[in-house]
């Protein structure tokens, strides 16, 4: 199995980002009789987020893994994701991240589904550990964020069903003891 290096992008897909966000910022151009800038590509690894779209600083920031990972799937479904936000931004102010005016420029600007969240497979390197924990009626997978809540004593969860305070599996080999 090739095993591929997250940390350069590779010129090929740079182009591709650059020649997509241009075709959905010059629809928004048209649409608004207006010309956009081109806004500032950076390409991070954050996590679980794809991208996420700096207003003040007219900008742009991809997940490098997922998009090496994901290819064009994550170029198209991302990019005119952010964008409409920025353009939201300048035409309506701040407004609900993914409230009417941005699900408004999605449909109607970009004609693109306006999907609130992604649906891409995680890369190893950046995949959640899971924290198996019981109530009276069922099992649970915390995120170590929230099990890190209940092990400093911060929060506590409780099952949604049986309302039973969620207790830390210790027969689980994976949960630490």
């Amino acid at each position: 199995m090739q095993q591929i290096n997250h940390s350069r992008i590779p010129i090929r897909l740079q182009n591709q980002v650059l020649s997509c966000l241009r075709q959905y910022l010059s629809l928004a151009n048209r649409f608004f009789h207006t010309e956009f800038f081109e806004p500032k590509i950076e390409y991070k690894n954050k996590g679980s987020i794809a991208g996420s779209a700096l207003l003040n600083k007219w900008q742009i920031q991809l997940n490098r893994s997922m998009l090496i990972e994901n290819q064009l799937l994550f170029i198209n479904e991302v990019i005119p994701h952010e964008l409409a936000h920025l353009i939201t931004f300048k035409q309506y102010g701040r407004v609900k991240p993914h409230g009417p005016e941005w699900q408004y420029v999605m449909m109607t600007v970009f004609n693109c589904q306006p999907k609130r969240t992604h649906r891409f497979v995680l890369p190893s390197t950046i995949q959640k550990k899971r924290y198996r924990y019981t109530c009276q009626c069922q099992t649970h997978l915390l995120t170590t964020i929230r099990h890190n809540r209940i092990q400093n004593q911060h929060a506590k969860y409780f099952c949604k069903s049986c309302h039973a305070l969620l207790q830390l599996d210790k027969n689980d080999s994976n949960n630490p003891q």
